[in-house]
Protein backbone atom coordinates (compact mmCIF):
# COMPACT_ATOMS: atom_id res chain seq x y z
CA UNK A 1 0.00 0.00 0.00
CA UNK A 2 1.09 3.23 -0.88
CA UNK A 3 1.85 5.57 2.27
CA UNK A 4 -0.54 9.10 2.71
CA UNK A 5 1.89 12.09 1.66
CA UNK A 6 2.40 14.08 4.86
CA UNK A 7 2.45 17.96 4.65
CA UNK A 8 6.85 17.34 4.96
CA UNK A 9 6.68 14.97 1.60
CA UNK A 10 4.19 18.24 -0.14
CA UNK A 11 7.14 20.82 0.46
CA UNK A 12 9.72 18.87 -1.77
CA UNK A 13 7.04 19.12 -4.50
CA UNK A 14 7.98 21.33 -7.55
CA UNK A 15 4.56 23.50 -7.71
CA UNK A 16 5.21 24.03 -3.77
CA UNK A 17 8.75 24.72 -3.91
CA UNK A 18 7.87 27.14 -6.99
CA UNK A 19 4.82 28.99 -5.08
CA UNK A 20 5.36 32.31 -3.73
CA UNK A 21 7.01 32.25 0.33
CA UNK A 22 3.71 33.64 1.71
CA UNK A 23 1.86 30.74 -0.25
CA UNK A 24 3.81 27.73 0.27
CA UNK A 25 2.14 26.91 3.57
CA UNK A 26 -1.31 26.41 1.77
CA UNK A 27 0.27 25.38 -1.20
CA UNK A 28 1.49 21.98 0.42
CA UNK A 29 -0.81 21.47 2.53
CA UNK A 30 -3.59 21.72 -0.78
CA UNK A 31 -1.00 19.40 -3.36
CA UNK A 32 -0.51 16.75 0.38
CA UNK A 33 -4.38 16.71 -0.25
CA UNK A 34 -4.06 16.06 -4.16
CA UNK A 35 -1.63 13.83 -3.58
CA UNK A 36 -3.28 11.43 -1.54
CA UNK A 37 -6.74 11.79 -3.00
CA UNK A 38 -4.56 10.75 -5.86
CA UNK A 39 -3.35 7.50 -4.53
CA UNK A 40 -5.69 6.57 -2.57
CA UNK A 41 -9.66 7.10 -4.30
CA UNK A 42 -10.73 4.49 -2.20
CA UNK A 43 -10.57 6.62 0.91
CA UNK A 44 -12.39 9.34 2.20
CA UNK A 45 -9.94 13.07 2.12
CA UNK A 46 -10.93 16.86 3.64
CA UNK A 47 -8.73 19.62 2.37
CA UNK A 48 -8.17 23.03 4.31
CA UNK A 49 -11.51 24.74 3.13
CA UNK A 50 -13.72 21.39 3.95
CA UNK A 51 -15.40 23.31 7.02
CA UNK A 52 -18.27 20.83 6.97
CA UNK A 53 -18.26 19.37 9.72
CA UNK A 54 -19.05 15.15 9.07
CA UNK A 55 -20.99 14.87 12.20
CA UNK A 56 -21.73 11.54 14.29
CA UNK A 57 -21.97 9.61 10.68
CA UNK A 58 -18.39 10.79 9.30
CA UNK A 59 -15.28 9.04 10.76
CA UNK A 60 -14.22 8.38 14.18
CA UNK A 61 -10.52 8.66 13.72
CA UNK A 62 -8.61 10.97 11.15
CA UNK A 63 -5.35 11.07 10.17
CA UNK A 64 -4.00 15.18 9.84
CA UNK A 65 -0.93 16.34 7.73
CA UNK A 66 1.86 15.06 9.79
CA UNK A 67 0.21 11.21 10.23
CA UNK A 68 -1.10 12.57 13.46
CA UNK A 69 -4.06 10.52 14.62
CA UNK A 70 -7.22 12.61 15.90
CA UNK A 71 -10.51 11.38 17.53
CA UNK A 72 -13.92 12.02 17.02
CA UNK A 73 -15.04 12.43 21.48
CA UNK A 74 -18.25 10.93 21.69
CA UNK A 75 -19.27 12.21 25.25
CA UNK A 76 -18.97 14.61 27.92
CA UNK A 77 -18.42 18.59 27.32
CA UNK A 78 -16.58 18.68 24.28
CA UNK A 79 -18.64 15.88 22.16
CA UNK A 80 -17.82 16.32 18.41
CA UNK A 81 -15.00 17.77 18.66
CA UNK A 82 -11.44 16.22 18.05
CA UNK A 83 -8.96 15.31 20.31
CA UNK A 84 -5.09 13.88 19.15
CA UNK A 85 -4.39 10.61 20.23
CA UNK A 86 -1.06 9.92 21.42
CA UNK A 87 -0.73 13.74 22.10
CA UNK A 88 3.17 14.73 23.91
CA UNK A 89 4.01 18.09 24.78
CA UNK A 90 7.10 17.90 23.72
CA UNK A 91 6.55 16.78 20.69
CA UNK A 92 3.69 18.78 19.30
CA UNK A 93 2.37 22.46 19.85
CA UNK A 94 0.20 23.13 22.43
CA UNK A 95 -3.01 24.02 20.51
CA UNK A 96 -2.72 20.50 19.29
CA UNK A 97 -3.54 18.95 22.77
CA UNK A 98 -7.12 20.89 23.10
CA UNK A 99 -9.98 19.48 21.97
CA UNK A 100 -10.49 20.82 18.19
CA UNK A 101 -13.61 21.53 16.30
CA UNK A 102 -13.96 20.23 12.95
CA UNK A 103 -12.98 23.74 11.70
CA UNK A 104 -9.61 24.40 13.28
CA UNK A 105 -8.60 20.72 12.91
CA UNK A 106 -9.19 21.05 8.97
CA UNK A 107 -7.73 24.54 8.72
CA UNK A 108 -4.74 24.33 11.21
CA UNK A 109 -3.70 20.47 10.56
CA UNK A 110 -5.22 19.28 6.93
CA UNK A 111 -5.31 17.67 5.04
CA UNK A 112 -7.28 15.09 6.78
CA UNK A 113 -7.52 11.63 5.79
CA UNK A 114 -10.21 8.75 7.50
CA UNK A 115 -8.22 6.57 9.25
CA UNK A 116 -7.77 3.05 8.82
CA UNK A 117 -6.61 0.09 11.02
CA UNK A 118 -3.74 -0.29 8.70
CA UNK A 119 -2.78 3.01 9.99
CA UNK A 120 -1.99 2.08 13.26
Amino acid sequence: MTALTTLADAYDLERVRTAPVGGRDAMAQVAAYEERKKAHPDRKHWSLVDQNDPGDDGPAEVLDGDLDRWKRLKSGPNRGRWRMVGFSPSTHEARAGEPQTWQQLAYHYGPLTEATAEDR
